[in-house]
């Protein structure tokens, strides 16, 4: 009984050629996204300084409007003081009209 054997070369050789294959594929767009992603971060080197100073400005300047504005609002009083009206809940004909009494016996 003899047995065939694969010679190894012959695998090496499948294995080889697939990934010469998937290396022809997928080169371009894994260097292009290499790429992107090394151009991104050259400018986010010489930007994001710049942007983030002009973010903490920006942040403490609205931040000091906003306390302004809301201790404005908060000493101001009213110039004169002023009557308050109160008003009943429920007119004499809801309250009748609750109770079970008849609004026109009045």
């Amino acid at each position: 009984m003899t047995r065939h054997t694969k010679p190894r070369t012959s695998t090496f050789a499948v294995v080889g050629a697939g990934v010469l294959a998937c290396a022809a594929c997928c080169a371009g767009p894994l260097l292009a996204i290499a790429g992107s992603v090394g151009a991104a971060s050259l400018l986010g080197a010489y930007w994001i300084p710049g942007l983030l100073v002009v973010a903490v400005l920006a942040g403490i300047v609205v931040t000091i409007l906003l306390v302004r504005r809301h201790r404005a609002k908060a000493c101001r009083l009213p110039a004169t003081p002023g009557a308050v009206d109160i008003q009943p809940a429920r007119t004499r004909d809801e309250q009748a009209s609750l109770s079970g009494a008849d609004a026109s016996a009045r």
